[in-house]
């Protein structure tokens, strides 16, 4: 009983002085320079940015090709409006497999300015029916906007 409780104080004044080195080496900061600090259980959301994507197509964000056969590879131009208050910049645009392919702008879309998005969608080696993605990474909120890319695709006889 007695090892138990000599155990138990000795993990309480080594997680004490722990507790104490940390808080010190803060404090050692260079205080010249405020530093901002999070708490330990604050929540931190990503907010995004102020631009927006609106998309000016018929089917928003969503492109049926219909029916094809295997081996076509249709495209599609998504056109959208930066309905934000600031220059909005695509940082990626991603599609879900290899046959989904986007080009997308790199120079950033002016306040109420419209840009396009391609998508080139390759069935060779596929069948029945596709439903892929393109997700595209920007600073609207949230950061993350998702395309879709749908359709038949029939085999040859």
């Amino acid at each position: 009983m007695k090892n138990a409780l000599f155990l138990s104080i000795i993990i309480c004044l080594f997680c004490i002085g722990c507790s104490n080195n940390a808080s010190n080496k803060i404090q050692e900061n260079d205080n010249s320079k405020p530093t901002k600090t999070t708490p330990i259980n604050a929540k931190i959301i990503d907010e995004g940015g102020s631009a927006a994507f609106e998309f000016n197509n018929e089917g928003g964000t969503v492109w049926d090709f219909g029916t094809i056969i295997q081996d076509e590879a249709p495209s599609f131009e998504f056109t959208f409006t930066n309905t934000g208050n600031e220059p909005m910049i695509i940082s990626n645009a991603k599609g879900s497999c290899g046959c989904t392919v986007p080009i997308w702008p790199k120079e950033p879309i002016a306040p109420g300015a419209t840009g396009t998005i391609n998508v080139k969608f390759n069935s060779k080696g596929k069948k029945g029916t596709q439903n892929k993605t393109v997700t595209l990474t920007a600073n609207t909120t949230p950061p993350s906007t998702k395309l879709r890319v749908t359709g038949e695709i029939t085999v040859p006889q």
